[in-house]
């Protein structure tokens, strides 16, 4: 194979990597809508639903004032009495807060809070937001407060008086939007343009190996399921790294590490599919090519494979169909992707299918005694 064909291919397989990430930016990350319906797998995480009961609690117990205002009229030797009143309050919170927490009109309230927050993040990374009070991207959590308040019979009314802090959870300081604004930027801007780039050098890398372009294909494939593997690499360690300078040793690293789980899942999704359909084009050309090991096994399937064209058609189909059905993976949940993996599958087979039976001709051809002498 080619110098040039090597090179262009592990160029492609470098953009792959760069376009997997621009697109999980462009479709989760940076997308209102997506990232809202994520926030909704978020609550359903106890590492983060826990939290979460705990910070609306304490805002409903800090909104009660139920501790100050006792404090102000009984006698000095009651006060212990206050701050039991207080806790017991705080409990009660605690409770309705985690069961509340199912109600649809909660959880709308989430979904509410989501949006506007990352349509703070999306204006921040964008340039065009600004940071409250300088404490960078906030997630405010007193309107659901004061629905889980008024649901659970406390008074709501005091909770959107409270001081900023309290009701609000920094989830990304001031201090690091700098650097995570310039990769966005440069991601964001680049878009699509990697990913059609990598085909293009890929299919051109195959074209000027004119005397082992099936070799070629093979490379090509198997370096576009290591791009895959290299996404899902950088998404754990970059996961890693992520928790810990926002979590560090504290409580919430469980919390940070889900969030960061459910908010990458586009990512492991578009690497997984990246890495089969590498993994289909690179075994496709070696069971197509001269390898022995490839001969022999062509020659065990043929029996199979020799079937009328409709029967092995319909097979494929059923495996295909079931393999839907199953749905590992949420792309084959939508029209055009499973058009696509169709019809590939389907040129696929019917080719492997054809150099088969003319291989199978050819043996039996070879078996026949010649005429009598």
């Amino acid at each position: 194979m080619p110098i040039i064909s090597r090179i262009l291919i592990a160029f492609a397989a470098f953009l792959a990597v760069i376009a997997l990430l621009g697109a999980w930016l462009d479709r989760q990350l940076l997308n209102t809508d997506d990232w809202t319906k994520t926030s909704v797998a978020l609550l359903r995480e106890d590492s983060i639903r826990v939290p979460l009961g705990n910070a609306l609690a304490q805002a409903i117990a800090d909104g009660s004032r139920t501790t100050t205002a006792l404090q102000e009229v009984l006698p000095p030797r009651l006060q212990p009495l206050a701050s039991q009143a207080g806790a017991f309050v705080a409990d009660a919170a605690q409770r309705a807060t985690q069961r509340l927490l199912d109600s649809p009109r909660v959880q709308q309230l989430w979904e509410s809070a989501n949006r506007v927050t990352h349509h703070q993040f999306v204006a921040l990374m964008e340039g065009n937001g600004r940071e409250i009070a300088g404490t960078g991207v906030v997630l405010d959590l007193r309107p659901m407060a004061s629905e889980v308040a008024r649901e659970a019979g406390f008074s709501g009314d005091l909770l959107t008086r409270l001081p900023n802090p309290t009701g609000r959870v920094v989830l990304l300081r001031e201090n690091r939007l700098d650097a995570l604004r310039k990769v966005v930027h440069i991601l964001d801007t680049l878009a699509w343009l990697p990913g059609i780039a990598a085909v293009v050098l890929y299919g051109l890398a195959i074209w000027l190996a004119p005397g082992a372009r099936r070799r070629a294909l093979v490379v090509s494939g198997a370096s576009l399921a290591g791009a895959g593997f290299l996404a899902l690499i950088g998404r754990r360690v970059g996961g890693h790294e992520l928790v810990n300078a926002v979590a560090g040793d504290g409580p919430y690293v469980t919390a940070a590490s889900d969030v960061w789980r459910i908010g990458t899942s586009l990512l492991y999704e578009l690497a997984t599919v990246v890495i089969v359909v590498g993994l289909f084009a690179a075994l496709g050309a070696w069971l197509a090519g001269p390898a022995r090991s490839a001969s022999w096994l062509r020659a065990r399937i043929a029996p199979a494979l020799a079937a009328p064209v409709a029967a092995v058609l319909s097979v494929t189909a059923l495996a295909y169909i079931a393999l839907i059905e199953w749905g590992p993976l949420s792309v084959l949940r939508k029209p055009i992707p499973i058009l696509l993996f169709a019809a590939m599958l389907l040129v696929g087979v019917v080719l492997l299918r054809d150099q088969v039976v003319k291989e199978r001709a050819v043996r039996q051809d070879g078996l026949r005694p010649g005429p009598a002498a």
